[in-house]
């Protein structure tokens, strides 16, 4: 019995398709956004800006208004080192002029970079870093730095809380193709950085003008009964108070 081998040349095999991994790894096939996905990161999105700004500043009047100094410390320190890690990602941002991933889809390039392109171009060439996930890790480095103060053990279970959640508002990014993994570490570190400095600081430097200025005011209650609200933006020697 005579057996015949097929000329594997004629063989109608399928090209083997080249695989490479997209910038935006976390969307199916088509680019169709899962809409569970789609809106948890909308959510994360919303918390890392506008949220961290809106949430520190409410913390910051609700404790100079009720007296409750903790708050308010932790309220103005938050804000102020979101305001130190933003102005600097912005600077970063309009110095390396990176493009976003969704600039050229068809042919994503991470090295896109072109110096101060991003203070000529639009918000398309300001990818690095993220902006938000600076804010997120701005906040959530202020908050364990600064509980960590009050409640020294605090830490093993406040740190993964408030980190894990800033880690989600970066991969919210990622997820909207908005930005590079690169981006996303970037801003973790400098968001992490200034909110840890900034605590530390103010904290070593108990009578820095922000401090004075800012950390005094309060309802109480006056001796008829009555409560007197005292708040001002001048130092303290300065302020005037309702009696």
């Amino acid at each position: 019995m005579r057996t015949t081998r097929a000329d594997s040349s004629s063989q109608p095999w399928p090209r083997r398709r080249s695989t490479s991994i997209s910038p935006n790894v976390f969307r199916d096939r088509g680019s169709r956004k899962i809409g569970f996905l789609a809106k948890t990161a909308d959510i994360f999105r919303w918390t890392g800006q506008p949220g961290a700004y809106i949430i520190g500043a409410s913390m910051y009047g609700a404790g100079r208004i009720f007296g409750n100094e903790r708050m308010a410390d932790l309220g103005l320190h938050g804000t102020e080192a979101l305001a130190i890690g933003q102005l600097t990602g912005m600077a970063l941002k309009g110095l390396f002029g990176r493009a976003r991933p969704y600039v050229n889809p068809d042919d994503p390039n991470p090295f896109q970079f072109k110096l101060w392109r991003g203070f000529r171009k639009s918000d398309d060439y300001r990818s690095f870093p993220s902006g938000h996930t600076v804010a997120g890790f701005a906040a959530a480095s202020a908050v364990v730095t600064e509980t960590n103060r009050w409640w020294p053990n605090s830490t093993w279970y406040v740190g993964p809380i408030m980190y894990g959640g800033a880690s989600l508002i970066g991969l919210s990014r990622m997820y909207n193709n908005k930005h590079w993994a690169s981006d996303v570490l970037t801003g973790a570190l400098i968001g992490s950085f200034a909110g840890r400095k900034i605590v530390r600081y103010h904290h070593s430097h108990p009578d820095n003008r922000v401090d004075k200025w800012l950390l005094s005011g309060s309802i109480t209650q006056k001796n008829n009964g009555g409560l007197a609200f005292r708040m001002s933006i001048l130092p303290r020697a300065m302020a005037p108070s309702t009696r």
